[in-house]
């Protein structure tokens, strides 16, 4: 398990769809090192309006079952993504499932890529209090 601060730039070059993070690398956060910077981010979504790269972890949310307007995702669901595979990959973003350095909580992470005006390469936790 690698750890990583996600409001920092990672060593790695940018990979030829533009994201840094790797979707197959099992990734640990510490959850309260990261909420100040998280939580900057997502009032900067109701000043400036979100990404468009957000309908993408909407996308995901319908297609699986799970509440778009109050999201649920679960850990039985997103443990199984945990490097191994991304949860969305598009043009705009991917959605990656990290794990808190302390538990066993997962949190969704979307990476934006430079598409994204205002957000390029931004890493934003969409399940602050973790997946349920």
């Amino acid at each position: 398990m690698k750890k990583i601060k996600l409001n920092e730039n990672l060593e790695k070059k940018t990979s030829i769809d533009e994201y840094k993070l790797d979707p197959t690398e099992k990734y640990v956060i510490d959850i309260e090192e990261e909420m100040e910077f998280q939580i900057a981010t997502m009032m900067s979504f109701q000043i400036m309006g979100p990404p468009p790269a957000l309908k993408n972890y909407h996308a995901w949310l319908f297609e699986n079952d799970f509440n778009v307007d109050a999201p649920n995702p679960t850990n039985e669901v997103v443990a199984r993504y945990y490097g191994v595979k991304p949860l969305w990959k598009t043009a705009y973003s991917q959605g990656i499932v990290v794990m808190a350095e302390n538990d066993s909580d997962y949190f969704i992470v979307m990476e934006c890529s430079s598409k994204n005006k205002g957000y390029k390469h931004a890493k934003v936790i969409l399940t602050m209090g973790g997946c349920m």
